[in-house]
């Protein structure tokens, strides 16, 4: 008589493989569990992460799967450590339907206001999404006339438009932890055009390229769903009455509704100063200021693999860097790590500059970029304004300009040479990728003067693990948006901001999210309890 067998979920941690494909997933998990294979009945790969620690790189998976077992071979496979029964967490039901005399608002058309207004739908209440930046097609060629020839358009460009900031970015989707909201974002972002591993991938990225055909879709997806949108709209005050929101102006029209989602992103500080104005309580907030450094990719790869040729089947390295610095109390960190990248000039105001980092999705170029930051603290800028931070990245952003021979060139030093203390000469344009073009100087009269020497402890204890890090590396500043400075308080149940119902900030802006994911997050969860 045949033993009787049962289909149980497991989950499966630490397996190691080199392939990438779903039958070498899974013909490995048979053998590691000592099953046939046909018992096998699905695999789903939870995460996947590239080890790179050994000379033979092999990707690390965790799996779900479902596997016909009789009683003795799940005790058997149960009492592996790696093995344990897998119940996936639901995603919590959204809060109940909306029923509102007037439509709410969305500002802001990044990740953090897109999801609050899938959200809200999903309540039964589409909303009006405003946006001060225009489209994707007329954002890119703002965009390449301020890189090519330094002509600013401050209301469509790199940071204001549809996608938000994210959409000139690496597309990074990283976020910490896992939840089921953002299951439910990366999965949105599948259904509209994204790459399927990204629902996996430790270090997963969409790439500007494709960021620009995802967003288009996921605002027709909304679209369709009874969502208006309109561009080139900015939110130039709200109407606030007895605690409550009333109303909205964008330009000479007032419209009425009870609940403004605000996702701002880090960058409109206007409207953040306006809000400030209408009794939104805002608390100044820690963020980071520093440079991008720059090298050759080949340098990367070969520190971090050991093997130049690795990044045909793995593409290209990159890295994570920290350094505590002791003598200042500082953290210095590397951040948006962009293998393959460009470095880019991010400006919204006018005689103001400060840098980011872009990639393409297949990360092809021959450079690799990174910011190399310093903590800050409220107590360094703080004056008694909550907007204080604002004003402190406003600050270093004019003098990064000024810097500039020409317009919205950006300063650049040799890594050694800042090391020295000297400005460097004879830097050519073309030794980095940023433009329109760069202009040698020593950024230490850039930079504030209190992470000067925390930049340089840093540089030198992270040449220790990548060899050549100072002598091959070329910075370019300043980065100063890292996060926002600000926190807009709100009520940690309702999302609302204290004291003014049906105000609702959310995302980067608010100082609630780092990110595209944690953004889109962020505004998921808002748009649900909202109301």
């Amino acid at each position: 008589m045949a033993a009787h067998s049962e289909t149980y979920r497991l989950k499966i941690t630490g397996l190691r493989l080199g392939g990438t494909d779903g039958p070498s997933v899974q013909g490995e998990l048979a053998r590691a569990l000592c099953v046939p294979c046909e018992r096998i009945q699905s695999v789903c790969i939870l995460r996947r992460s590239l080890d790179a620690r050994q000379r033979t790189l092999v990707y690390e998976y965790s799996l779900a799967a479902d596997i016909c077992l009789t009683a003795e071979e799940f005790e058997r496979i149960s009492a592996d450590s790696r093995v344990s029964l897998y119940s996936e967490e639901p995603l919590p039901p959204a809060g109940p339907g909306l029923s509102l005399p007037e439509r709410p608002v969305v500002a802001g058309c990044g990740p953090a206001g897109l999801f609050a207004a899938l959200a809200l739908v999903e309540r039964g209440c589409p909303p009006l999404v405003i946006e001060r930046g225009g489209r994707i097609a007329d954002r890119v060629r703002a965009v390449q006339a301020f890189w090519k020839r330094g002509e600013l358009d401050t209301e469509s460009n790199v940071v204001f438009g549809e996608g938000g900031a994210g959409t000139f970015s690496d597309g990074k989707l990283t976020a910490r932890g896992s939840s089921p909201f953002k299951l439910r974002v990366l999965e949105e972002l599948v259904a509209c055009g994204a790459e399927s591993d990204i629902l996996f991938d430790t270090r997963a990225h969409v790439g500007t390229d494709r960021l620009r055909r995802v967003i288009p879709a996921l605002v027709e997806r909304l679209q369709q769903r009874g969502v208006e949108f309109r561009f080139n709209t900015r939110m130039d005050d709200v109407v606030i009455e007895q605690g409550r929101v009333r109303a909205v102006r964008i330009g000479g029209e007032v419209l009425a509704t009870g609940i403004v989602v605000l996702a701002l992103g880090h960058s409109a500080r206007d409207t953040v100063r306006m809000l400030a104005r209408r009794g939104m309580r805002i608390q100044p907030k820690g963020f980071a200021v520093g440079t991008r450094i720059e090298h050759p990719q080949e340098l990367i790869d070969l520190a971090m693999r050991r093997n130049k040729s690795a990044r045909g089947a793995y593409g290209p390295a990159d890295y994570a860097l920290k350094h505590q610095d002791t003598a200042s109390g500082r953290g210095v960190y590397s951040f948006c790590m962009c293998p393959g990248g460009l470095v880019i000039g991010c400006a919204s105001q006018p005689e103001t500059l400060c840098v980011n980092g872009m990639s393409f999705s297949n990360r092809a170029g021959s450079r690799a970029n990174a910011a190399i930051v310093a903590t800050i603290a409220p107590d360094d800028f703080e004056t008694g304004d909550p907007l204080s931070g604002i004003a402190f990245q406003e600050h270093i952003e004019r003098l990064v300009y000024a810097a500039g021979a020409m317009p919205y060139y950006a300063p650049a030093q040799r890594a050694a040479d800042f090391m020295r203390g000297r400005a460097s000469t004879g830097l050519p344009c073309e030794d980095v990728s940023y433009t329109p073009g760069i202009s040698p100087v020593d950024l230490a009269g850039v930079l504030p003067g209190f992470i000067i020497e925390p930049l340089r402890r840093a540089l030198a204890a992270f040449d220790k693990k990548i060899h050549g890090f100072i002598e091959q590396g070329i910075l370019i500043g300043a980065e100063t948006r890292t996060s926002s400075p600000v926190r807009m308080l709100r009520d940690p149940e309702t999302f609302q901001a204290e004291g003014i119902a049906g105000l609702v900030p959310v995302g980067e802006g608010a100082g609630y999210a780092g990110g595209i994911v944690s953004s889109a997050v962020d505004g998921l969860r808002a748009g649900w309890r909202a109301g």
